[in-house]
């Protein structure tokens, strides 16, 4: 164990708050094969679409094509329509 002044130290010098993990408990991966099941988060997945879409845009030169695109659908879209499905429209109407 560290003693309270180098946590206060180091908390000083970083700027951070500084804290202790406990291990709960360990497993090998072999333990875990048959276990894991990959997570999907759905938020986290339409923004690294959104993502990819703008990245291609800025490669190709076309961003601010795109931009205009997704202002001028925004204008006219109905409130249940996701983000992610006005960037896939602007994007097919832009290529």
């Amino acid at each position: 164990m560290l003693r309270q002044e180098i946590y206060e130290k180091v908390s000083e010098d970083f700027g951070v708050s500084v804290g202790v993990a406990n291990v709960l408990g360990y497993k090998k991966l072999s333990d875990e094969e048959g276990e894991y099941e990959p997570k999907v988060f759905k938020n986290a997945s339409d923004e690294l679409s959104i993502n990819e879409i703008i990245s291609i845009a800025i490669e190709d030169g076309k961003y601010q094509h795109l931009q205009r695109e997704i202002f001028r659908l925004n204008q006219k879209k109905h409130p249940r329509i996701k983000e992610l499905t006005i960037y896939k429209k602007a994007w097919k109407d832009t290529n």
